[in-house]
C-alpha cells in the first residue's frame, strides 16, 4: 500500500524577524496526517533552529528520497518566503522567488532555499515513480518551485510572511539544483502568487497561517479521497473571506487525488460559499456566456432540487443562487463538484435602418422579444455577441447577419409583420444557439470526434480555413460521404448527431440518439451513404455550394431531442421562437440536463434534459461540410 513520507518544516523564531503561527501550522498538519487510516506515515519534522538549510536539504535528499513507486512525498513548509529581481528569461514575472530557512537571516548566513533548486529537488523524487506533493505558506509561494511586486496589506491583525531579499542569498547560478527537471513533476498547493504575500493571525485563539488552517480544514469537511481540484477551491474561498489580497495557487493535476494524484472522474467545476455568495468556478474565460445559466449538483438524487443558476458572469467565475433549496450551514463548509445543465445566451444584437416609420415599428416588436435586443446607444456589443441587421423600406424587411444561407426579403406594413420579423430573428438566434452550444468542461467534447469519409460517389478535400468539402460528380450526381462518431472516452456514451442547415434547420435524421461503446464508432444512417446536395430551389450551377454543420452531442445519459429540432426557416410556417422563455439573462437557454421548479415550470420540464437523477456529464463535436457545384 501507498507508504506517505512527510517533511514539516515550521520556522517561527528568525532572527530578527520572528512568526507565531508556523509550527502550530505544521503540527497541526501532522496530526491530519496521522489520523488518517492506512500505513503509519514516515515524518521528519524540522522546527525553528532546527530547519537550517542544509537541514531542509538532507530531508528532500534522505527522507523523502527514500520514498519509492506507489508512495507519495509531501513536504509542508511554513515560514518565510521572499523574492528578488533576476534578468533570467525564464521567469515571466522578472522575479524569482524562494524559501527562507532559519539560518539564511543572520548576516554572512547560508542562501535561501531557490525555487529551480527546491523544484528539481522534488521533482528527481518524482522522476523515480513517487507522487510528490508540496504545500507552501509563506510569501510568494506560488513561484517557490519553478523550473523557470511586493503584495498589498494583509486584513487587519494579520502578520506576513514574507522578508526583503539579503545580499547574501545569491547563490550566482539559478542551475544550482542540478542539471535540471526530471519527466516526473511534483504538485504544489501554495498559500498565494508569486507577486503577494502570505498571512497568519489569531484564529480560535491560536496564531495560524490563512492557508494552512483554510487547506486543513478543507481537508476534514471534503474528507479523504478529495482531489486536488476541490481541496484548492475550499481552500481559496476560505482565504478569500479572511482577506481578499491572498489568492491560494495549484500547480498541478485538478483531478487527481490528494497524496495519491490518481485522477478521480469527476466535474472541474465547483460550488462554494465566499464573501461574494455562491460562487462557481466557471467563468467567461471557460466560455459561460450569459447570467441564466444553470449547473446542477453532481451525484444528487433529485437534481431538480439541487441546481443554482448564474446571476453575474465573472471573467473566472460566476456568482449564482440556489434553486428551490435552501443551503444548509454544513453545505457552507464543502465546495459542491458541479455540472453545467443549461447554458445561456446573451439576446442577439439588432440593428436597423431604412424608412424612419418602418424602423420604429420593427423596433417596438423587437423589444418585446427577450431574445433579441435593439443595438445600444454607446460602445458596441461584447465580442462573439450575435448581431443581426433588418433593413426596412418600400414594404419590405431584409433580415443579414447569420451564419446560413441569407433568407428571403419578408412583408413588412403591420405590426404582425413586424412581429414576423421578430420571428425569424429569433428562429436565426435559436439556430445559432444550437449551433454554438458548448460544454465549459472540456472533457468528453475532446473524447470524442467526427470523421466525413469519402465514397466512390463526389469527391472531398479539407479547405485551408478547415472546412470539408465535398464536390458534385462532373456528371452533376450528388456528392455521398460516410460520417462516423468515435468514442475514445473509457465508457459508453450516449450521442446524437444534428444536422445543421445553412437554411436555418437542425435535424437528428442522421443520429437519432443511442449509445456508442467505448473504442467503436457510431455511423450516422447505420453506415449507409449520406447524401450532401443542395437544397430544393438552389440552382445546380458552378460555384453554388451550400453548408452543413454536423454537431455531435454526447452525454452518459440520454437527452431529449425535442429542443434540438428546429424547421428550416419559413414565412409561411413560422417557427415561434420569439414565444420561447427565457433565461435571467434574456437571450436563450438550452437545458441539456435534469430540470428544476422555476418562474412557475412544472418540475419536470426540461429542454434537453437527462434522466430525473444524477447530473450526467456531456460534451459536444462539431465539423462543417461545405458541399459545392
Amino acid at each position: 500500500m501507498r507508504t506517505v513520507y512527510a517533511l514539516f518544516v515550521g520556522i517561527d523564531d528568525y532572527p530578527g524577524a520572528p512568526l507565531c503561527g508556523c509550527v502550530n501550522d505544521v503540527r497541526a498538519a501532522e496530526k491530519w496526517l496521522r489520523g488518517r487510516t492506512g500505513p503509519q506515515p514516515r515524518v521528519r519534522t524540522l522546527y525553528d533552529a532546527r530547519a537550517t538549510r542544509a537541514a531542509v536539504l538532507k530531508g528532500l535528499e534522505e527522507h523523502l528520497g527514500r520514498s519509492g513507486p506507489g508512495d507519495t512525498a509531501l513536504l509542508w513548509f511554513s515560514g518565510h518566503g521572499s523574492q528578488s529581481p533576476t534578468s533570467d528569461p525564464g521567469e515571466a514575472t522578472g522575479w524569482s522567488q524562494a524559501l527562507v530557512c532559519h539560518d539564511s537571516l543572520a548576516p554572512g548566513g547560508q542562501p535561501v532555499l531557490q525555487d529551480t533548486e527546491l523544484g528539481a529537488h522534488l521533482d528527481r523524487v518524482a522522476a523515480r515513480g513517487t507522487h510528490v506533493v508540496a504545500v507552501l505558506d509563506c510569501c510568494h509561494s506560488g513561484g517557490a518551485t519553478r523550473e523557470n511586486a511586493d503584495g498589498a496589506a494583509g486584513p487587519a491583525g494579520a502578520a506576513v510572511r514574507g522578508v526583503p531579499w539579503q545580499s547574501w542569498w545569491h547563490t550566482g547560478s539559478r542551475e544550482s539544483g542540478g542539471a535540471g527537471p526530471e519527466p516526473g513533476r511534483h504538485v504544489l498547493l501554495a498559500a498565494c502568487r508569486p507577486q503577494e504575500l502570505a498571512h497568519e493571525k489569531v484564529i480560535d485563539g491560536r496564531t495560524r497561517g490563512l492557508f494552512s488552517h483554510a487547506l486543513l480544514s478543507a481537508l476534514d469537511g471534503l474528507g479523504p479521497t478529495t482531489t486536488y481540484g476541490e481541496l484548492h477551491a475550499l481552500a481559496h474561498a476560505r482565504v478569500r473571506v479572511s482577506g481578499h489580497v491572498q489568492h491560494p495557487e495549484l500547480r498541478g493535476p485538478e483531478d487527481g487525488g490528494f497524496l495519491s494524484g490518481e485522477p478521480v472522474p469527476a466535474s472541474p467545476f465547483l460550488l462554494r460559499h465566499t464573501a461574494s455568495g455562491w460562487e462557481v468556478n466557471c467563468g467567461a474565460a471557460h466560455g459561460l456566456r450569459s447570467a441564466g445559466a444553470e449547473f446542477t449538483l453532481s451525484g444528487d438524487g433529485d437534481p431538480g432540487e439541487r441546481t443554482v443558476v448564474v446571476r453575474e458572469v465573472r471573467t473566472e467565475s460566476a456568482l449564482v443562487d440556489p434553486v428551490d433549496w435552501q443551503p444548509t450551514a454544513e453545505d457552507e463548509q464543502v465546495a459542491h463538484a458541479v455540472t453545467p445543465s443549461a447554458m445561456a445566451f446573451p439576446p442577439a444584437v439588432v440593428t436597423l435602418s431604412g424608412e424612419p416609420v418602418a424602423v420604429r415599428l420593427v423596433a417596438e416588436a423587437v423589444e418585446a422579444v427577450p431574445a433579441l435586443a435593439l443595438e445600444p446607444d454607446g460602445p458596441p456589443a461584447a465580442e462573439g455577441v450575435l448581431r443581426l441587421h433588418v433593413e426596412a423600406g418600400d414594404g419590405r424587411a431584409r433580415v443579414s447577419g447569420g451564419a446560413g444561407h441569407p433568407v428571403p426579403d419578408l412583408p413588412l406594413e403591420s405590426p404582425a409583420d413586424a412581429a414576423g420579423v421578430t420571428d425569424c430573428l429569433a428562429h436565426i438566434a435559436r439556430w445559432h444557439h444550437i449551433r454554438d452550444l458548448a460544454n465549459p468542461d472540456p472533457l468528453l467534447s475532446s473524447l470524442v470526434r467526427i470523421t466525413v469519409e469519402e465514397t466512390p460517389v463526389g469527391s472531398l478535400r479539407h479547405s485551408a480555413d478547415g472546412e470539408i468539402v465535398c464536390a458534385y460528380t462532373p456528371g452533376g450526381s450528388e456528392p455521398q460521404v460516410r460520417v462516423g462518431i468515435h468514442n475514445s472516452s473509457g465508457r459508453d456514451l450516449w450521442a446524437v448527431l444534428l444536422d445543421l442547415t445553412d437554411g436555418y434547420a437542425s435535424s437528428p435524421h442522421l443520429f437519432e440518439g443511442e449509445f456508442i461503446g467505448d473504442g467503436r464508432v457510431g455511423w450516422a444512417r447505420r453506415g449507409q451513404p449520406v447524401w450532401m446536395r443542395l437544397p430544393p430551389g438552389r440552382s445546380k450551377v458552378r460555384g453554388a455550394f451550400t453548408r452543413d454543420w454536423l454537431k455531435v452531442i454526447v452525454a452518459e445519459e440520454e437527452l431529449n431531442l425535442a429542443p434540438f429540432r428546429l424547421p428550416a426557416w419559413s414565412s409561411a410556417a413560422p417557427s415561434g421562437a420569439r414565444l420561447s422563455p427565457a433565461p435571467a439573462g434574456g437571450g436563450g437557454l438550452l437545458r441539456v440536463i435534469g430540470a428544476s421548479v422555476k418562474d412557475g415550470r412544472d418540475a419536470g420540464r426540461r429542454d434537453a434534459g437527462g434522466p430525473a437523477f444524477g447530473a450526467a456529464r456531456w460534451g459536444t463535436a462539431q465539423v462543417v461540410v461545405r458541399t459545392e457545384v
